[in-house]
C-alpha cells in the first residue's frame, strides 16, 4: 500500500489500491514520516492499480507538506486509469510528472 524511502529525494511508493479501506493508515504514515523535510517528494504510483478520493487526500497531504517546506512534489509512473484519475481530479496542475 505505502512505503517511504529517503534518499536523494523522499520517495512515497504507493501500490495496489489506495482507497477508503487504507487511506487513514497511509495518511498517518505520511504525517509521521514527512516532518521537516529537506528534500523533494516523489510519489511513485507505478504499481498503483486504483486510487479513490480518499487516496487522493493522501497525495494532497504529501503535496502540502512539500509546499510548507518549500520543496516540490512530483508524480512518477502514472498510467492508465490511475493517470486518468489524476488528470480528471486536477492533481496534475500542481504535481509535476517525472520519469
Amino acid at each position: 500500500m505505502i512505503e517511504i524511502h529517503k534518499g536523494e529525494n523522499i520517495f512515497v511508493i504507493l501500490s495496489n489500491r489506495l482507497d477508503a479501506m487504507n487511506a487513514d493508515e497511509a495518511r498517518e504514515i505520511v504525517s509521521k514520516e514527512l516532518i521537516d523535510i529537506d528534500r523533494d517528494i516523489v510519489i511513485d504510483v507505478t504499481d498503483l492499480d486504483y486510487i479513490s478520493s480518499a487516496g487522493l487526500q493522501v497525495v494532497l497531504k504529501c503535496a502540502k507538506i512539500a509546499q510548507e517546506n518549500t520543496k516540490e512534489c512530483f508524480l512518477k509512473g502514472a498510467q492508465g486509469t490511475v493517470k486518468e484519475i489524476f488528470q480528471v481530479s486536477g492533481f496534475l496542475t500542481f504535481l509535476k510528472e517525472t520519469e
